[in-house]
């Protein structure tokens, strides 16, 4: 199967637009990552990742979020492929690259973006049970662990998630879309001498609660289902009702190599 029976629209964004604005618009599509043009020419991509990043730097600390451009949070290093490029390697591509989408381009022309989700979707009637492919390790949180000590732990880590963990009890999940949120809802109302304050956020004022999660014997299909059908990139998965692991877009894209 090639790239462009998969691929989705590519969203693009200026490079000299505010970072506000590519967060608004990653909102209203409900993605996490926007191809950066210049002049009409792509010059990058911004995801989620780079934002948080950008936002909780201490180079730009005391900085509202409004004066920050796509420029100064987008990433330049552009990896592209062309709509008649096979899945597999696209999805190589992007456990190589630690990447979860990637521009499509016709003849130097963007026509679309191949996401993670994308491919993984072609798996949806997969019988490979979940145990055998989710990551048994997986990164916890406390409901009382501050916002920004999640945020390196995802940064440090190369994750989305955070599982938040309250006396052996899954209670909620951390994902880089809620820092971003929290953080840039946070500095927007906040003056310059309040932004000390953002150090003392906690993960229990941001975290979602409602935490959908899987068994360890359920099919990688059913985890695709669950995915697709709730926009989300990784479950939780549990034994006896206990965390034993994780599942995500990425461990499904190995199936792939």
């Amino acid at each position: 199967m090639k790239v462009g029976e998969v691929m989705g629209e590519a969203i693009t964004i200026d490079k000299n637009r505010k970072l506000s604005d590519a967060l608004e618009l990653m909102e209203k599509n409900n993605i996490s990552s926007l191809v950066v043009v210049d002049e009409g020419e792509i010059c990058g991509i911004i995801t989620d990742k780079d934002i948080i990043r950008e936002l909780g730097s201490s180079k730009h600390g005391k900085l509202l979020p409004s004066s920050l451009h796509v420029s100064s949070a987008m990433s330049r290093k552009l990896i592209t492929v062309e709509k008649d490029t096979d899945i597999r390697e696209a999805a190589k591509l992007m456990l190589d690259n630690k990447i979860s989408s990637i521009p499509v381009v016709d003849n130097g022309e963007i026509v679309g973006i191949v996401c993670a989700i994308d491919i993984i979707r072609t798996l949806i009637n997969s019988e490979v049970p979940v145990k055998e492919i989710m990551s048994n390790y997986v990164i916890v949180v406390s409901p009382e662990d501050r916002v920004v000590h999640a945020r390196r732990l995802m940064l440090d880590n190369n994750i989305s998630r955070v599982i938040v963990v309250e006396k052996g009890k899954i209670v909620g999940i951390l994902t880089e879309k809620d820092v971003v949120r929290a953080l840039f809802a946070f500095k927007k109302h906040a003056d310059k001498l309040q932004f000390s304050r953002i150090r003392n956020l906690m993960v229990e004022d941001v975290m979602n609660q409602e935490v959908i999660t899987i068994g360890e014997d359920a099919s990688v299909g059913e985890a695709i289902k669950l995915m697709t059908e709730n926009g989300i990139s990784g479950l939780p998965v549990t034994k006896d009702g206990k965390l034993v692991g994780i599942i995500t877009k990425t461990d499904i894209l190995k199936l792939y190599v």
